[in-house]
């Protein structure tokens, strides 16, 4: 399947990026950023404050963040009103069995590394866009 990253992009959606790490938040800003409205967070306190009110329609939720990790933000998140009905997409390092002792399915996982496409792939099946993606896909993304 080939998908039309650009295409894709070009919609008034809005995603919320809770990441601390700098050069990951700016890569999927280069990615990301051409048509969607991308709200960053980089700490999962400031996530939990403010990200419920922007009425956003995807979540990539990292599991390693400092304040608030990103294991208990995602049971807040799947609590709350505002975002209970939000895909999240967790981001994470971690294997199987340590997300599952964490109290986290292995669902919606992105696991670092990963490549573009595989982003963009779960974006489109989540976000129900019936577009093609042409990526980078074997561009690394994070390791």
């Amino acid at each position: 399947m080939v998908v039309d990253w650009q295409k894709l992009c070009q919609t008034n959606r809005q995603i919320a990026i809770v990441e601390d790490d700098v050069q990951l938040n700016e890569l999927f800003s280069d990615i990301l950023g051409r048509g969607w409205r991308l709200h960053f967070f980089r700490d999962g306190q400031e996530a939990r404050d403010q990200l419920p009110q922007l009425g956003v329609d995807l979540i990539l939720l990292d599991v390693g963040l400092p304040n608030l990790d990103g294991v208990s933000l995602y049971k807040i998140f799947r609590g709350h009103s505002d975002t209970k009905n939000i895909p999240i997409i967790v981001i994470t390092g971690s294997h199987d069995w340590e997300l599952q002792r964490m109290g986290l399915q292995s669902g919606l996982l992105l696991r670092k590394p990963f490549r573009v496409q595989e982003l963009l792939f779960m974006i489109q099946a989540l976000l129900g866009e019936a577009v093609e993606i042409k990526a980078p896909g074997n561009q690394l993304l994070a390791e």
